[in-house]
């Protein structure tokens, strides 16, 4: 009983994506970060709901692509030589270790404590709060729901990078002080395209399973050839965004430590293109995209504070 009791746990740690909550979690504290060198206030009240709302966000996000992804047939034809940590889902599903319905119902009500919390801060901070939380649900939960089902349309990873990027990192910002400016929206680019990255190359174990199930996600419109071209970009420009911030004056001098990820983007880089028919081999890769992204936002997060300090 204790063994199915533990086996259940890990089945619902697995399908809500725990390992993954990172990704949400580095552009709250950007947005908060901005807020405090732009006005030098910070509520670690207001931080703490926000950072749980989007955690909230995440589960209902995560769940419902399970669920939708299960139900498209495309997690039953991915080839067990294709499946790495980091692609293919937890793969719960597929095994049988939890009904698709309670999977299902546990992504609703996560998205109603998210709305939850999106009303109360709409009722603190206005109601731009209630569009950025409306668009980011849309962007995130229809990622694979219908009927926008994103990543079946050749827009998933687009709509990954606004949620994790602007829409995210503005809503934190604009919980803290009330308002948006300028500064917080050219940061926000920087989670969006690193995150971006993120997607993006993960998605390339799964070509063939998606390809056979119609997911015409962007890796399959292009071909992996060119997806693989395009894969450094999102690295280009969220340093490009982080140096022109600087040159313009809008970001301070410290927030240039965040290019000290550059050698590792390269070396994910370099990897990918190695290993482009290797799932596999595509692991480091995956792994030092996610480094990246975190990295990055957070040092990025750590020069506003720094200047504002000094």
């Amino acid at each position: 009983m204790k063994d199915n009791s533990l086996e259940t746990i890990l089945a619902w740690m697995n399908v809500i994506r725990v390992k993954f909550f990172a990704a949400g979690i580095p552009p709250v504290i950007l947005g908060f970060s901005v807020a405090y060198y732009v006005e030098g206030l910070l509520s670690p009240d207001l931080f703490l709901l926000t950072l749980f709302g989007i955690v909230t966000a995440m589960i209902g996000s995560y769940t419902f692509n399970e669920y939708f992804d299960f139900k498209s047939g495309v997690d039953l034809v991915v080839k067990d030589e294709h499946v790495t940590p980091f692609n293919s889902g937890s793969r719960v599903l597929p095994s049988g270790l939890l009904r698709p319905e309670k999977v299902f119902d546990a992504g609703l009500f996560a998205s109603l404590v998210t709305v939850t919390i999106g009303l109360y801060l709409t009722w603190l901070r206005g109601p731009l709060v209630l569009v950025l939380t409306i668009l980011g649900m849309i962007a995130a939960l229809g990622y694979t729901a219908p009927p926008f089902a994103f990543a079946y349309r050749g827009i998933g990873e687009a709509m990954i990078g606004l949620s994790y990027g602007p829409f995210i990192t503005l809503g934190s910002f604009l919980v803290q002080i009330g308002r948006v400016d300028k500064v917080a929206l050219l940061a926000s680019l920087v989670p969006g395209f690193l995150i971006t990255a993120v997607i993006w190359i993960n998605e390339f174990p799964d070509y063939e399973a998606d390809k056979t199930v119609g997911k015409r996600n962007m890796i399959v419109r292009l071909g992996k050839k060119k997806a693989v071209l395009v894969y450094p970009w999102f690295f280009i420009l969220a340093y490009t965004t982080v140096i022109a911030g600087v040159v313009l004056r809008m970001f301070p001098l410290y927030t240039l430590f965040s290019l000290a990820t550059l050698p590792i983007a390269i070396q994910a880089t370099r990897n990918a293109v190695k290993n482009i028919d290797n799932p596999r081999g595509l692991v480091p890769s995956m792994k030092n995209t996610i480094l990246v992204f975190v990295l990055t936002t957070f040092l990025l997060s750590l020069g506003f504070i720094i200047a504002r300090w000094i």
